[in-house]
């Protein structure tokens, strides 16, 4: 929370710019390499299942998860759609996601070798057999698991892949006929939603975890520092989220960091958001969402 300070405003923006100028160096570990077999979902646990448009896509997005996972013991698994649009980097990206999952305690699968390539919505309009091809895969995987919860990105989240993963998890639970019924989480980072309905807080601990874990996406961060910006997104979530949940004018929401969601459940071959605005801060009973 934050504390009483001494500084002056150029004391600040200086700390501020230092952190951000620090190099995030990624841990030196082994990890399994990923395949597409599936892990077995344990029948004594919940399951979620992440559906991720690109590797690194787990971290920035992935604090519900975490947060299942570290306290009401769920089973994650990390769908990795794609590992990009460049041929070269595919083999480095599985690993650098191979890493980053084994920091978060994900499991982790490709739909295929080298993931889906084209997952947007260019290719569900003008290619439609290649697309319901990727439907019919990821369908197979969703009715193999049978997740309580299928978390991805919101249908206007900016990145092609993005809204196309969106498209390509509409379709693939629409595929599994109307008996089929799972809570859904909706996901932002490159647009926000028009109406998220939960604000989730993180700790200090489960926003260090992420980063760590970002920061193996070396080639990524690399282009663009994601890894050092990170932070600053998570504490920009709570300005915009103490508004856009609480209602406008609202007090501040007394957490430090936080990602929204927009929370439904898919019911009679639709996703049907949830009526209730919920916030969640750290060191609540994260489990009440779905109970």
């Amino acid at each position: 929370m934050p504390q009483e300070s001494s500084l002056s405003s150029e004391e600040i923006v200086a700390a501020y710019l230092r952190l951000l100028r620090s190099p995030i160096v990624a841990p030196a570990l082994s990890a399994i390499p990923l395949s597409t077999t599936l892990p077995l979902h344990d029948a004594s646990r919940p399951c979620a299942l992440l559906l991720s448009p690109h590797p690194d896509d787990e971290c920035l997005t992935g604090l519900l998860p975490l947060r299942l996972l570290r306290e009401q013991n769920w089973q994650i698994i990390n769908i990795a759609m794609t590992l990009g649009s460049s041929l070269i980097r595919r083999a480095g990206r599985k690993h650098e996601l191979a890493k980053a999952c084994a920091i978060l305690g994900f499991a982790c699968a490709l739909p295929e070798e080298d993931g889906f390539s084209n997952v947007n919505e260019a290719t569900r309009e003008g290619n439609p057999a290649f697309w319901g091809q990727m439907v019919s895969r990821l369908r197979a995987m969703i009715a193999q698991i049978q997740p309580q919860l299928i978390i991805m990105p919101h249908a206007a989240d900016y990145n092609t892949t993005h809204t196309g993963t969106h498209g390509l998890g509409f379709d693939a639970m629409a595929r599994l006929g109307c008996e089929f019924t799972c809570a859904v989480a909706l996901t932002e980072y490159w647009q926000p939603m028009d109406e998220p309905n939960a604000m989730i807080g993180a700790s200090e601990k489960d926003a260090a975890a992420l980063l760590l874990a970002l920061s193996c996406h070396a080639g990524e961060v690399a282009r663009n520092p994601f890894d050092r910006h990170f932070p600053a997104h998570l504490i920009d979530n709570v300005r915009r989220g103490s508004e856009r949940i609480r209602g406008q004018g609202a007090a501040g929401a007394r957490m430090d960091f936080a990602s929204l969601y927009k929370l439904g459940i898919w019911l009679n071959g639709k996703f049907v958001p949830s009526a209730l605005k919920r916030l969640v801060g750290e060191g609540e009973d994260i489990g009440t969402l779905f109970a």
